[in-house]
């Protein structure tokens, strides 16, 4: 649903399901898969936002932002308003064996983003607040703070990811 409004612009997904629901459901050359570095996702978003006018998307997971949560921070204070960030919540470490996360205790992302200085926010639990959600940040200026509510059931096969590939070809779309 979300590969329907992106048009050509850059998103980067995190590790694991994330990355593999995005490359089956559309690879793409500025899509930017972030195998094997779990808890960088939207710290390399944010970079790119900081280094292009263009809006970059990012996908994160809660486990991964939970483990660097200096990014959120970080977001707030550079305040990149090109930046929307994604993260799909499924309160577990899902890549290490389906722990409970933070999350699942009563850590609010929505919360500690606003704490953190970001005042475009909002959670989502469905597929419809999530698009209009998207919708709304595609066409304002942010950063935007999304997190989508989820229950993972089944998984895509794993993509095949090559991370110098991915650089390679990413890069090339800026040129």
């Amino acid at each position: 649903m979300l590969l329907n409004h992106v048009g050509n612009l850059p998103v980067v997904s995190n590790l694991g399901p994330t990355t593999d629901e995005l490359w089956h459901a559309g690879h793409r050359d500025r899509n930017f898969y972030t195998y094997g570095s779990m808890g960088l996702c939207s710290s390399l978003a944010l970079g790119m936002a900081l280094a292009t006018d263009e809006k970059v998307i990012s996908l994160d997971g809660d486990g991964s932002l939970l483990m660097n949560m200096g990014t959120i921070s970080t977001i707030g204070r550079e305040s990149p308003p090109n930046l929307v960030v994604i993260v799909w919540d499924n309160e577990q470490w899902a890549q290490t064996g389906n722990q409970a996360s933070h999350t699942a205790y009563g850590t609010d992302l929505e919360k500690v983003a606003r704490a953190c200085g970001i005042t475009t926010t909002q959670t989502v639990r469905d597929e419809r607040g999530l698009e209009e959600a998207f919708l709304q940040a595609l066409s304002q200026d942010g950063p935007w703070f999304i997190v989508a509510k989820i229950e993972e059931t089944d998984y895509f096969p794993v993509s095949p990811i090559e991370p110098e590939m991915t650089l390679y070809r990413f890069r090339k779309t800026f040129l």
